[in-house]
């Protein structure tokens, strides 16, 4: 086995000892990392994708702690962003090990945007105006907008999600388990948020 294989497949194998005593959903995260270790290596568009959604899922927990921060948002909304920032946090982390494992970059997600332009808009990404009318906005209106913006910005996520899975590309485990999650989890949080919106 080469070198860097090598060393990925210890690395996650030392994450399965670390978490083989959980009992765990089949489809978590942890799960997932752990049986990537009998994988082949990543392709660049497994890469590309841990490295876009681990700075699209920065950015939402951003949103998230800057909505949990203001006083007098309803509980149900605080609650969806609480959830948004373990979540999302979480899944960050662990991609950024699997990067690692596989002696790629890790991404810094206090950086720079995923990418610039008429791509970032489309993948849901907020403009640098929208976050200071988020982090300026009042209770209320906050709570409104985050739920606005956080639709939007779930959709995006759940859009680069089926391209990879209805893609020619990437066929890593933990990526594709990855994706699948996005989208199971994004599209129950946005069904969740659309019914917290104010009619009309």
């Amino acid at each position: 086995m080469p070198p860097h294989r090598m060393g990925a497949a210890l690395v996650l194998a030392a994450t399965a000892l670390t978490v083989g005593a959980l009992v765990l959903r089949a489809d978590a995260p942890e799960r997932r990392l752990v049986a990537a270790a009998s994988v082949a290596a990543p392709s660049g568009i497994d890469v590309q994708f841990a490295d876009m959604m681990i700075m699209h899922h920065a950015q939402a927990v951003r949103m998230s702690r800057v909505l949990v921060a203001k006083p007098g948002v309803p509980e149900r909304i605080r609650l969806i962003a609480e959830f948004i920032v373990r979540d999302q946090q979480r899944e960050i982390d662990e991609t950024n090990a699997w990067l690692t494992a596989w002696g790629e970059q890790p991404v810094d997600a206090a950086g720079p945007g995923m990418h610039g332009g008429g791509d970032a808009a489309a993948h849901g990404m907020l403009t640098d105006a929208q976050l200071r009318e988020l982090d300026r906005a009042g209770d209320r209106r906050a709570a409104d907008l985050f739920l606005r913006l956080m639709i939007e910005h779930h959709r995006g996520a759940i859009t680069m999600s089926r391209s990879l899975l209805d893609g020619d590309g990437g066929r890593n485990v933990y990526i594709h388990g990855m994706a699948k999650h996005v989208i199971r989890e994004q599209t129950a949080e946005n069904d969740a948020m659309r019914a917290l919106l104010p009619a009309g």
